[in-house]
Order: C-alpha cells, then sequence, then structure tokens
C-alpha cells in the first residue's frame, strides 16, 4: 500500500478467515499461508479471534484495528459467564471506559433495560443480549459526545454479529425505547 491510499483496517473481535481477508484488502490464500504456519484452522469460515487477527495483519505488514466496543463486549460476557471482572489496572482507553462504566452501573442499567423490555426480565435474556444491551445504554447515558443512531445501530451490529437476527430487533426496539429520554 502506498503511503497516500494506507489506512487502519477496523474489525470486529471475531471474524471469519474469509472476511479478514476483505476488511485487510488482501488475498485469502495471504490470510491462510499465515494461519497455516501458525497450525491454527484457515477455512474461509473459520472464526479468527482478535489477537490472532492483530499477528496475521502484523505478519503482513498491515495496521489493523479490533472495535472497542467488540472488546469491550468480549470482556463483559466473560465477566458474565465466568464471574470475575478483569483488573482494572489492564483496562485502557475507550475499552475500560466502557467495561469499567457497565460494571459500575450494571444495577441501574439492569433496572432501567428491565423497564423497557416488555415480559422480559434481565435475567431470561440471552447473556449476549443482555451484555450488548447494557454496553448500548451504558453509552446512551454516559457518552454524551456518541450520536444516539450510532449507539443504537453499533448495539444492533453487535447483536447480528454475536448472537443472532432476531437480537438485532430486540436490542433496537429496547435501545430506542430508551433512547428516548433525555440523555442529559
Amino acid at each position: 500500500m502506498s503511503s497516500e491510499t494506507a489506512s487502519i483496517a477496523s474489525i470486529p473481535a471475531r471474524i471469519t478467515v474469509e472476511e479478514l481477508a476483505a476488511a485487510l484488502g488482501l488475498d485469502i490464500a495471504e490470510i491462510q499461508a499465515v494461519l497455516v504456519a501458525r497450525d491454527e484452522p484457515s477455512a474461509p469460515e473459520d472464526v479468527v479471534a482478535a489477537d490472532l487477527a492483530l499477528v496475521v495483519a502484523r505478519v503482513l505488514g498491515v495496521a489493523l484495528n479490533i472495535e472497542p466496543r467488540d472488546q469491550a463486549l468480549e470482556l463483559l460476557y466473560q465477566v458474565e459467564i465466568g464471574g470475575e471482572a478483569p483488573d482494572a489496572g489492564d483496562l485502557k482507553g475507550r475499552v475500560g471506559y466502557l467495561v469499567k462504566g457497565v460494571l459500575d452501573h450494571r444495577e441501574d442499567l439492569d433496572h432501567e433495560i428491565e423497564s423497557a423490555s416488555e415480559h422480559w426480565s434481565v435475567a431470561r435474556m440471552p447473556i449476549i443480549d443482555r451484555t450488548i444491551l447494557r454496553l448500548g445504554l451504558f453509552e446512551l447515558r454516559h457518552s454524551k459526545d456518541t450520536p444516539t443512531g450510532v449507539v443504537v445501530s453499533e448495539a444492533v451490529r453487535l447483536a447480528k454479529t454475536y448472537s443472532t437476527e432476531r437480537s438485532g430487533s430486540f436490542v433496537n426496539g429496547v435501545l430506542a425505547t430508551l433512547a428516548r429520554a433525555p440523555r442529559g
């Protein structure tokens, strides 16, 4: 890439080999060669985690960024299923802000989410969906510089990427309802 056209590819925390090739603007065979050399699965539909995607990009000389919301979602999901919060010293930048914020405000977030989701208690929601809702609502309430539409559309993207197509509609409905309240 020339310096005039160089840009940093931005990807979710989990991506297929085929999607990674497209995001990096490279032939899939180049991605697969690096994965095979590392003894990693390399079929087009195989999923690559963020840390491995970064290694592949570095080997191929391409700048890569993992979306902070995706990283925060992954950490919050791990907390939800494992119960152990990450060390606050390890959390930096936007990812740290989001994770710490959701963890610090979880009770209030859950109360608001429950009030907006008809016939669904937070405890009954799929773990990934409630984690996405918490993350989105935290941004709505505490990241005033991020436009409401961006927060909601990013939450829907996360739901479609990490959960189900129906989850996207559910997340959209709940956050759209919650977004009607003033942002402060």
